[in-house]
């Protein structure tokens, strides 16, 4: 298992991104922490240098892991759910999008809250399948570019559509991609899921990515949950990916980053 860290150029105090500011100065700040990558959340991924973001991820040792699109959905309220279908297809080309500079980057792309939400629980049905119609057309570019998508599974207070690990495979199993992966996040799951480690091992060979924050949100070893016992349960389920840390700035952007990887990389030493 490898750890990464969410970077971002910007984002709102309460938004569980660890450093912002420059991509390329913070890029240099994780490594020299000993990160193995970066997660790269973005709202626009054209807005990005990919070349320099791609050079000093070669100068420094480190590369990007995943590039999240939330900020989509948070600033700019696209999401596959919207009962406006030019919304949707907005939404559509904004993945499309992240899907190209996940190809350049060798980086998975995460949908998280840009999958949306059910605004009518009595049509569920119609706004899963305008969901799982968007996914299934990013899909098939994913799969001709080589790029996993993760779709994540967001806690109830959040979204009332994909909340735990039981759904996010029922889901997957829809929209029928091998190159969708299921996305888990210690502070969703600590909501959520009755058993960490019994969803982890549910999740098995589907799981794609792992998000760490504790029980507070804050870094790993700032709340209440075992660490110690999630790891196992990923290294029982030979769990080989990323590890990213997306957890709040607290109480300084620089402490959060340390304590992440100071709290668990001797915990993944065999």
């Amino acid at each position: 298992m490898k750890l990464s860290l969410a970077i971002a150029k910007e984002a709102g105090e309460n938004a569980p991104i660890v450093l912002r500011g420059s991509y390329t100065e913070n890029i240099v700040i994780a490594s020299k922490m000993g990160y193995d990558a970066v997660e790269i959340h973005v709202n626009d991924p054209k807005t990005l240098d990919i070349e320099k973001i791609q050079k000093t991820c070669k100068e420094n040792n480190i590369v990007v892991s995943t590039i999240g699109t939330g900020m989509g959905y948070t600033i700019d309220g696209l999401s596959f759910t919207d009962s406006d279908s030019n919304i949707r297809q907005k939404a559509v080309e904004r993945i499309l999008e992240h899907i190209k500079v996940a190809k350049v980057l060798d980086a998975m792309v995460i949908i998280g809250s840009m999958r949306g939400k059910v605004p009518n629980v009595e049509e569920y049905e119609k706004y899963e399948g305008y969901s799982i119609y968007c996914f299934k057309t990013v899909m098939e570019h994913a799969e001709n570019h080589g790029v996993i998508v993760t779709v994540e599974a967001i806690n109830r207070y959040e979204t009332n559509f994909i909340n735990n690990v039981n759904q996010g495979l029922e889901f997957i199993e829809k929209v029928g991609s091998g190159n969708l992966k299921l996305h888990i996040d210690t502070f969703h799951m600590n909501i959520e899921e009755k058993d960490l480690k019994e969803s982890i091992k549910m999740a098995g060979t589907t799981l794609g990515h792992v998000h760490f924050a504790d029980s507070n949100r804050w870094y790993p070893g700032a709340g209440h949950l075992d660490f110690a016992s999630i790891l196992g349960a990923l290294k029982d389920i030979k769990y080989d990916g990323y590890i990213a840390f997306e957890c709040l700035p607290f109480p300084t952007q620089t402490e959060a980053a340390k304590k992440s990887i100071e709290n668990i990389k001797y915990l993944i030493a065999p």
